[in-house]
């Protein structure tokens, strides 16, 4: 009789500061095999930028991470019940960075949500990237706001214990190996 191994669900963070190439190498991943989750926030400025009054990052922060905080759990507990390896572009530490960058607390109980998600301890983080940086309608920030953006992130996510492993400034192909090879 040959033994079956349940899959186990590995959930690896791929982050950084806005502009970084995040999305870019989930996208490749993707095309890889690799089940991955894309960007709340993004969807998020999208669906309410739609709605009159809706609830963006830079006129409503607060009540911006409440919605990216419900939808970032619901993609952790998608990624359970999915039961394999799994990528996302951004997790919850990224909302507390965000707010940490702005000088707003974390809800005692968004870190007791945090404490109970399972996340991997390597978390994937891609630098500034001068180089690739561009605006667009859901990133407004300047270079040196996506900048004090990645410190602050990098801040949050080392306060919680996480092991940060800097992706280099290569091209998608290779990047996509660099995580790949260290899992």
């Amino acid at each position: 009789m040959i033994a079956t191994e349940a899959k186990a669900t590995r959930r690896y963070i791929i982050t950084g500061g806005p502009g970084s190439g995040k999305s870019t190498l989930i996208e490749a991943l993707e095309t890889r095999g690799c089940r991955c989750y894309p960007e709340v926030s993004r969807e998020l400025i999208r669906r309410e930028a739609r709605r009159p009054g809706g609830v963006m990052p830079w006129n409503d922060l607060e009540a911006f991470a409440r919605l990216a905080f419900t939808e970032m759990l619901l993609q952790h507990d998608h990624a359970e019940e999915a039961g394999e390896r799994c990528f996302f572009d951004r997790a919850l530490p990224d909302i507390f960075g965000y707010l940490h960058e702005r000088g707003h607390g974390i809800p005692e109980s968004w870190l007791d949500a945090h404490s109970r998600c399972r996340y991997e301890r390597t978390v994937f983080i891609l630098p500034p990237w001068p180089e690739i940086y561009v605006n667009d309608p859901e990133r407004p920030q300047t270079l040196a706001e996506a900048e004090a953006l990645h410190a602050a992130i990098r801040e949050v996510y080392e306060s919680l214990g996480y092991e940060l492993i800097e992706v280099p400034k290569l091209p998608v192909e290779a990047r996509c190996e660099f995580v790949l090879g260290r899992l």
